[in-house]
């Protein structure tokens, strides 16, 4: 039985959802065929200090977006000088680590969702003469940023084609890259239980409409300033607010909740059930992360963004308001008062799935875990 590690960081869902979307179908399509696992890379290895590095900055950059935007593109505009910074602080020192626990581990193929800990593998193999097959899936859906750069790898997987030819434009070979629908796990929408099930054990007003909060698992975006306008602007509503794993936040929701009188405030932690907070929200506001953006749209849900982390996020939002489905903020009160209103109205809840309908969203998990088998077992 042939070994098939998902190796990931967890900064939030983006890394994560498709190494998990891809080995639930790889379980479904050929149950007991192969040995599969997925870890948390440089954890896993025991590069703790460089893993508290990644996510403690990627936690700073979430609170200030101006900043993360400009140093985006400067990455962009300088690749090969970024790259090289890139690949002294987090590659270099984690490769004697990965070339004793893939010795150990022996996997036979890996599938990374994260170009540095393709950089990792890609130098360790070379280095200790390793033998697996080497899958890279590109978690920006529309974009390509200069650090995923790594024409090592075996297969470069994308979502979209406008990603794949910039690949290939900024350096991946052709050949190696193959383009599939975004995957999300296929029991995010399987395994749901009754709505009105969850309503009721969430404690939501069965005739008010619900909105969900989520951004991400830092759960760092203010949310007080919507809460208000909420209060003083529109229907009494169920307002979940999802912290992740921002625990302060959440306390202090919960200390809130007492003061609105037209808000039905919900504040929960970190979950493994949000497919099931997303079907009993009737409106999603979200930061434009690939992952949630996706389980929001193969949820049929109206969408409202918050302000966008990265360049590649702003396209995701683009794309969903391109198609009528979602409004953006841009951090406005204003903005999202606006959009919230126009969602709540039945036209509008009408027309989003009509839109939804014309779109027959693909789901790639199954197509890249075809693509996976075909190519391990030949």
């Amino acid at each position: 039985m042939k070994k098939i590690l998902f190796a990931m960081i967890e900064t939030g869902g983006g890394h994560k959802a498709p190494a998990h979307a891809v080995m639930e179908a790889l379980t479904i399509k050929f149950p007991a065929k192969y040995q599969l696992s997925m870890v948390d890379f440089y954890t896993q290895i025991g590069c703790g200090r460089i893993d508290r590095s990644l996510k403690e900055s990627w936690d700073f950059l979430l609170l200030h977006p101006f900043l993360t935007h400009f140093l985006h593109q400067l990455q962009n505009s300088f690749g090969r000088i970024s790259r090289a910074l890139l690949y002294r602080m987090y590659v270099t020192p984690a490769i004697s680590r990965a070339i004793h626990y893939l010795k150990t581990e022996q996997p036979d193929v890996i599938f990374s969702t994260h170009y540095l800990i393709t950089q990792v593998l890609v130098r360790a193999r070379k280095k200790a003469d390793l033998s697996f097959t080497l899958f890279t899936y590109q978690t920006e859906i529309f974009t390509y940023h200069a650090a995923w750069r790594v024409p090592g790898t075996d297969w470069y997987i994308t979502s979209s084609r406008r990603a794949a030819r910039r690949a290939a434009k900024g350096g991946i070979p052709s050949n190696k890259i193959r383009t599939f629908p975004y995957p999300t796990p296929p029991r995010f929408l399987s395994s749901r239980r009754d709505p009105s099930i969850i309503a009721q054990e969430l404690g939501l007003k069965e005739d008010w409409k619900t909105i969900l909060f989520s951004f991400g698992n830092q759960g760092m975006s203010t949310v007080f300033q919507y809460l208000l306008a909420m209060e003083i602007f529109s229907v009494p509503l169920n307002v979940i607010v999802a912290t992740g794993r921002n625990n302060k936040r959440k306390i202090q929701i919960e200390k809130m909740s007492k003061h609105f009188k037209r808000i039905n405030l919900i504040a929960m932690g970190y979950t493994n059930k949000m497919n099931e907070l997303i079907s009993v929200a009737d409106v999603c506001f979200i930061k434009p992360g690939p992952a949630t953006m996706m389980e929001c749209m193969h949820s049929n849900k109206p969408i409202i963004f918050s302000m966008a982390a990265t360049p590649c996020e702003q396209e995701h939002a683009n794309f969903a308001v391109a198609r009528g489905i979602a409004k953006t903020t841009e951090n406005s009160v204003v903005l999202f008062q606006v959009g919230l209103n126009n969602f709540l109205k039945e036209e509008s809840i009408s027309q989003i799935a009509q839109r939804y309908d014309s779109m027959q969203l693909p789901n790639g998990a199954f197509d890249i875990a075809t693509f996976v088998d075909q190519i391990v077992s030949t």
